[in-house]
């Protein structure tokens, strides 16, 4: 496993750790599953906590729209034996306090949901894997990509030739760049994901439930007595791979913008939920960058037009949520196993051949990051 700086050290130390089971993506709840099922598995076989709380999610829908997808989350968890409630107004309040509800809004709590590290998943992923064998090479570059005959058979390391019956591009942000070495750029484009930390206050009480509010286009989660608050803008700034460092270390996406401008925009949406938005002190800002495709869904499987390379890329901001389910389908396909769920819907071929690094792609990338809690009908790209 080369990495070219140090583990976990771009998008996956920067995110918030939701681990929400149903979305308003069924396909990716089978893959959620797995990770909640990982997850237990390294504590137990590692013998350490990975920092998961189990403290629920509430869903509010506060909207004709949002009711009816309500609904479908729930038929979703039934389906798939996840536990829900319906929960009244007073219910609601009394397991997130500060939440304000407007009188037609209706709420859903899913108690097996919660957040994790993701720090500290990254490492107990890596741990596991060293103990089966997995060598790890960080401050390792690719700098290219061997193609014989439409087989990748190699990767260049500066001067090193590897070879591999299977290459695995799990880049990031990057993946685009390393994939068109093998003569196709995957369909995803950098865009930027944020959010803001509350000061601790003796309203939001103890550790309670995640709460999501398509509505207003965000969510929050506990933290330490504070909260985190993200917002989905309505237009997500986006960037040209190829002009990323290679190290994020020193990387703003906010540069020439000020977040705290991006908040207020934001701010008049979330108020009817959460009316102290306008009064709290925020003591942090987290800015990172999640890889986006046009319909929100990830790439997952055989890259077209070159075989023996895989993709496991594009993670729609939810690349800790599905982690697991996404290194269950990739051991499958690299020992040649029909994968366990159904992964169509993740294709990396299914927009065609594209341009990555185009405006035009970029903003429908964008379009899709502004809708993250919102069903949308599944565009065929073609």
């Amino acid at each position: 496993m080369l990495e070219r700086n140090e583990l976990a050290s771009a998008a996956s130390s920067r995110a918030a750790g939701l681990i929400l089971q149903v979305t308003t993506k069924p396909a990716n709840t089978p893959l959620v599953q797995a990770t909640a099922a990982a997850i237990a598995t390294l504590e137990a076989e590692l013998g350490d906590t990975i920092g998961l709380h189990t403290v629920g999610s509430l869903r509010v829908a506060a909207s004709p729209a949002r009711v009816t997808e309500l609904q479908s989350l729930a038929e979703e968890a039934a389906s798939r034996n996840i536990p829900y409630v319906r929960l009244s107004h007073a219910q609601a309040k009394a397991v997130v306090p500060w939440l304000d509800l407007p009188g037609d809004c209706e709420t859903l709590l899913m108690p097996a949901d919660g957040y994790v590290d993701p720090y500290l998943l990254s490492m107990a992923y890596a741990r596991a894997a060293r103990a089966r064998g997995v060598e790890f090479r960080p401050r390792t570059a690719v700098t290219g990509i061997t193609v014989q005959h439409q087989r990748v058979i190699g990767i260049e390391v500066g001067a090193e030739q590897m070879s591999g019956g299977t290459i695995i591009d799990a880049a990031g942000a990057w993946a685009a760049l390393v994939s068109q070495q093998a003569g196709y750029a995957l369909p995803m484009a950098p865009v930027r994901s944020h959010y803001w930390i509350c000061e601790p206050e003796a309203a939001f009480g103890a550790d309670h439930p995640i709460t999501v509010l398509p509505d207003a286009a965000a969510y929050t989660r506990p933290e330490t007595g504070g909260l985190v608050l993200g917002i989905q803008e309505q237009r997500s700034k986006t960037f040209d791979a190829r002009d990323l460092p290679s190290d994020m270390a020193a990387f703003s996406p906010t540069v020439g913008e000020d977040h705290w401008d991006i908040l207020a925009d934001g701010a008049e949406a979330v108020a009817p939920f959460f009316p102290a938005v306008m009064t709290v002190r925020f003591s942090n800002y987290v800015a990172g960058l999640s890889a986006y495709t046009p319909d929100g869904s990830i790439l997952l499987g055989p890259v077209p037009g070159v075989s023996g390379f895989l993709a496991a890329a594009g993670c729609c901001g939810s690349g800790v949520a599905l982690s697991g389910g996404i290194g269950a389908i990739v051991s499958d396909l690299v020992l040649g196993k029909a994968p366990t769920c159904d992964i169509a819907p993740f294709d990396p071929g299914r927009f065609g051949r594209i341009d990555p690094y185009g405006v035009e792609f970029r903003d429908r990338c964008a379009t899709a990051r502004a809708a993250k809690t919102r069903r949308q009908p599944r565009a065929s790209g073609r």
